[in-house]
C-alpha cells in the first residue's frame, strides 16, 4: 500500500540553491518494535504534559513564567532522576519542549490580537501526534533505497524499521518527525535538495471552481472529482454507527478506526490528484495566472446565513463542505512551489483589485454577477463561460505584471468577442 507523499509547505530557498522538502514514509514495525515505539510515544506525551503542568503551577503559585530555555536546563536533572525520561533521546526531548513553547507563543499572539485565545491543553493519546528529532544521526538514521525509495529507518531504542515511500527529489536528510495516525506509524523526513522540474512554452490562465475544478483561458476544463462526496454515504453511515456505540467500548473504537481510514483514503486520493494536475500544468507553462483565494473567507458565513449564533443553515454547510473538499489553498500552494522549481512565472491576481469574476476580458468593463450566473454576457458582445472569462482576466493581469506595465484596469485580451466559446473537457 502506497504511503502519503507530499511537500505541504513552500520553504525558503537555501544558500546553495537548495530548498527544504518533506517525505512521508509509511513505517512497518514488528510487534516488538511497535511496542517500543508506543513506549516512546507515551514518554514524550508525559514530558509534554509535565512541562505544561510545571508552567501552570509556577504562574499560579509564584506568578512566574517559565520559558523554553529554563525547562531545557531542568531537563538534564529530570533525565538523571527519572528512567522514563532517560529513555528518550536528549535532543528529541528538546523538540517536545519546543512544541509546548510554540503553543504558548501562539496563545499569547492570539491574546494580543483579541482572538479566541485557546490556552495550551494537556494531551491525551488521541490528541498527541508524535515526536521529533533535530539532527540526522542523533537518535535516528535513514537508510533509503535507490532514488530514496523504501529502505529502513534506524531508531534509537527501537532498531531497524522497514519503511515504504519515495522522494520526488533526492536530497540530504536533516530532521524527522514520527507520527502515529490511528494505529499506523509514519516518518516525516525533512531533506535539503535541488529539485529540477521541466516547464513548457504556453501562457496559461485558470480559474478554480466547484462546478469544474479548473477552467482554462482557452475554454478547457478539468472535472471536479469531489472525493469527499464519493465517500459521503459511507462516512455518514459510520458516523451514525459511532453515535450508537458506547463511549470507551471496543466496538466504538473499531468504528472510529474505520471512519479515520475512510477520511484518510479521501485525503490521499485528493492529494494525488492535486499533484498530478499541478505537475501537468507547470510542465506545459512558461507563465501561469490565476486568482488569489482565501479559503477562510470563502467558508465564512455571510449575512443572512445564520439561524442562530454558531449554527449555519444546511445550504451554507454543504457549500463549505464542497469548498474544503476541493482544497484550493493546498492546490495553489503546489502549483506555486512547482512553478518556482521549474522557473515558471506564477502570478495570483488580487481579487479585490482585479475582480476577475466581474470583469469582461474583452473590454475591461465590470458588472456585478450573482453566484448563480454561470455565463458571462457583456454589451460589447463577449459571451463565454463565467469561469473562462475569469481565467482570461487573470492571464491578462499576469501578462501585465511580467511585462512591467503600469497599473490600472486589466487590459482586454483582444480578438473576436461576438461568439460563445464552448467549454470542452480537458
Amino acid at each position: 500500500m502506497c504511503c502519503v507523499l507530499g511537500f505541504g509547505l513552500l520553504y525558503p530557498t537555501l544558500m546553495s540553491g537548495e530548498v527544504k522538502r518533506k517525505i512521508t514514509y509509511r513505517l512497518h514495525p514488528s510487534k516488538r518494535q511497535g511496542e517500543a515505539m508506543r513506549l516512546l510515544f507515551d514518554a514524550h506525551r508525559h514530558l509534554y504534559n509535565a512541562a505544561l503542568e510545571q508552567r501552570i503551577w509556577a504562574y499560579r503559585s509564584q506568578k512566574k513564567s517559565i520559558d523554553f530555555k529554563e525547562q531545557c536546563r531542568e531537563l538534564t536533572q529530570l533525565r538523571a532522576e527519572d528512567p522514563l525520561y532517560r529513555s528518550i533521546n536528549a535532543q528529541s526531548s528538546q523538540v517536545t519542549l519546543r512544541r509546548l513553547h510554540l503553543a504558548f507563543q501562539h496563545f499569547f499572539r492570539r491574546v494580543r490580537q483579541n482572538k479566541k485565545a485557546g490556552f495550551p491543553r494537556f494531551r491525551s493519546a488521541a490528541r498527541f501526534k508524535g515526536w521529533g528529532y533535530k539532527t540526522h544521526g542523533d537518535g535516528w538514521r535513514l537508510f533509503p533505497g535507490e532514488e530514496m525509495k523504501n529502505g529502513h529507518l534506524r531508531l534509537s531504542g527501537v532498531g531497524n524499521i522497514k519503511l515504504r515511500g519515495r522522494a520526488r527529489s533526492e536530497g540530504t536528510p536533516k530532521t524527522m518527525e514520527i507520527i502515529r495516525d490511528h494505529g499506523r506509524w509514519y516518518a516525516s523526513v525533512t531533506i535539503t535538495c535541488a529539485p529540477v522540474r521541466k516547464s513548457g512554452t504556453q501562457e496559461i490562465g485558470f480559474d478554480w471552481g466547484l462546478e469544474s475544478f479548473l477552467t482554462f483561458d482557452e475554454g478547457g476544463v478539468v472535472v471536479n472529482p469531489r472525493f469527499l462526496s464519493q465517500s459521503q454515504s459511507k462516512i455518514s453511515y459510520l458516523q451514525r454507527q459511532k453515535s450508537k456505540k458506547k463511549r470507551g467500548g471496543n466496538n466504538r473504537k473499531k468504528v472510529v478506526l474505520q471512519l479515520a481510514r475512510e477520511y484518510r483514503s479521501s485525503s490521499n486520493r485528493r492529494q494525488n490528484f492535486h499533484h498530478q494536475q499541478s505537475s501537468r500544468l507547470v510542465g506545459r507553462a512558461k507563465l501561469i495566472g490565476t486568482e488569489a483565494l482565501n479559503t477562510s473567507n470563502m467558508i465564512r458565513p455571510s449575512r443572512g446565513t445564520m439561524k442562530s449564533p454558531g449554527t449555519m443553515i444546511k445550504q451554507k454547510k454543504g457549500l463549505n463542505r464542497s469548498i474544503l473538499d476541493g482544497a484550493p489553498g493546498a492546490f495553489l500552494q503546489m502549483v506555486q512551489y512547482k512553478a518556482e522549481e521549474a522557473g515558471v512565472d506564477y502570478i495570483e491576481a488580487p481579487t479585490r483589485k482585479v475582480k476577475p469574476s466581474q470583469t469582461c476580458p474583452e473590454c475591461g468593463s465590470r458588472k456585478k454577477k450573482e453566484l448563480s450566473e454561470r455565463v458571462h454576457r457583456c454589451p460589447c458582445g463577449c459571451i463565454m463561460s463565467r469561469d473562462q472569462a475569469a481565467a482570461q482576466v487573470c492571464l491578462a493581469y499576469a501578462r501585465k505584471q511580467v511585462g512591467n506595465q503600469p497599473g490600472g484596469e486589466v487590459p482586454p485580451l483582444g480578438g473576436p468577442g461576438n461568439h460563445e466559446t464552448p467549454v470542452r473537457a480537458a
